[in-house]
C-alpha cells in the first residue's frame, strides 16, 4: 500500500495502471479496479483508461488527507482497503509425492498455454534445442545454470549467473528478470527448504537490478526478494499446495495471461522453484547437506 507520507511523480501511464516514483526511488501503482491486487498497489474504478485521462510522466503526486492527487486525477482514500502480501507454506510436510504431481499439472497447463518468445522456449518448445536465436540460446544456458548454482548451493556462482540472467530480454519485464522474481517468490514461502542464504542471494540480485534492467522490473526484483507477491501469483501458489487440478490450471491460466511474455516466464519460474524446493527437502530429509 502507499506510504501516504510520500510525495512523488508519475513514472509511467498506461492503460490499466500509473506508477508513481517516490523520494526513496521506489515504484508504486494505482491499478484499474479489475486488476489483481499487488504489493505496493491502490486498485480504483476508473471511468476510462489511465492513458486517456491527461496523466503525464513528471506529473506532481501529491497525498493530502483523506486523498491522494496524481497530475489531474484525485483519489478518493477512504474505500481504500489495504492489501497483504502472504506467500503460503512450502509443502514440505505434505505427501511426498503431491508437489511432484501437482507441478507436472502446472507444467502440462503452461505447455498448451504459453506462449514462445521466452521461457516456454526453454522448457517446453522441441525446437530450442535446434533454435538459432540468439536470446533463446542465451536464455537457455543463463537460466539452466543458475538452476544448478542453486540446486548445488554454490552461492557466489548463482549470483554470477543470476546476473547474468537479469535485463536478459524485452518489455518493461525481461524475461530473465520475470524468471529470476518468480524462483525468488518460491525461496521465500514460510517453511521452504531454502535457507536463509538463499533468501540473501535474492537481495543480492535485487542490488544488482539497479543497474542492468528497467525501473519497473527492478522493483519487481525488490519486491520478489522481500517475500512479496501480486495476488494471482500467491493464488496460484495456494492451488499448486493443496488445489484440485482443476483449480490449479484456473491460476495458472490467471498467471500465463499476465502481459505479454511475463506471465509465461513468470509461471516456468515458479514451477522451477517449487521443483528445486521439492529436491532440496528431499535431500535435508536423507540427511544431505
Amino acid at each position: 500500500m502507499l506510504d501516504l507520507d510520500y510525495f512523488g511523480q508519475v513514472h509511467s501511464v498506461f492503460n490499466q495502471t500509473v506508477n508513481i516514483s517516490t523520494a526513496d526511488s521506489r515504484l508504486y501503482s494505482i491499478a484499474a479496479a479489475h486488476i489483481d491486487n499487488a504489493p505496493h498497489n491502490i486498485r480504483v474504478a476508473a471511468p476510462m483508461h489511465f492513458s486517456e485521462m491527461g496523466i503525464q510522466p513528471g506529473d506532481k503526486v501529491e497525498a493530502t488527507p483523506g486523498k491522494l492527487l496524481v497530475g489531474k486525477l484525485t483519489i478518493d482514500l477512504a474505500d481504500i482497503v489495504l492489501w497483504e502480501s502472504i506467500l503460503p507454506e512450502f509443502p514440505c510436510k505434505y505427501p511426498a509425492n503431491l508437489l511432484e504431481d501437482n507441478t507436472k499439472i502446472m507444467r502440462k497447463c503452461i505447455a498448451s498455454n504459453g506462449k514462445s518468445g521466452g521461457l516456454w522456449d526453454v522448457w517446453f518448445s522441441k525446437a530450442a534445442c535446434c533454435n538459432q536465436n540468439v536470446f533463446i540460446a542465451s536464455l537457455t544456458e543463463r537460466a539452466q545454470a543458475f538452476l544448478t548454482a542453486l540446486r548445488s548451493k554454490r552461492f557466489d556462482d548463482a549470483y554470477r549467473t543470476g546476473c547474468k540472467l537479469i535485463g536478459l530480454g524485452g518489455g518493461l519485464t525481461p524475461s530473465g528478470d520475470d524468471f529470476c522474481a518468480a524462483l525468488l517468490t518460491v525461496m521465500n514461502m514460510p517453511g521452504s527448504p531454502f535457507s536463509e542464504k538463499y533468501q540473501s542471494l535474492g537481495y543480492r540480485l535485487a542490488e544488482a537490478a539497479v543497474r542492468q534492467t528497467t525501473a519497473i522490473s527492478q522493483e519487481m526484483l525488490i519486491t520478489a526478494a522481500e517475500g512479496q507477491a501480486r495476488e494471482n501469483v500467491i493464488t496460484l501458489l495456494r492451488e499448486v499446495i493443496s488445489g484440485s487440478e482443476v483449480t490449479i490450471e484456473a491460476a495458472a491460466l490467471k498467471v500465463l495471461q499476465m502481459g505479454s511474455l511475463s506471465g509465461t516466464d513468470w509461471a516456468v519460474g515458479l514451477t522451477a522453484g517449487l521443483e528445486l524446493g521439492r529436491e532440496l527437502a528431499e535431500i535435508s530429509e536423507q540427511g544431505g547437506n
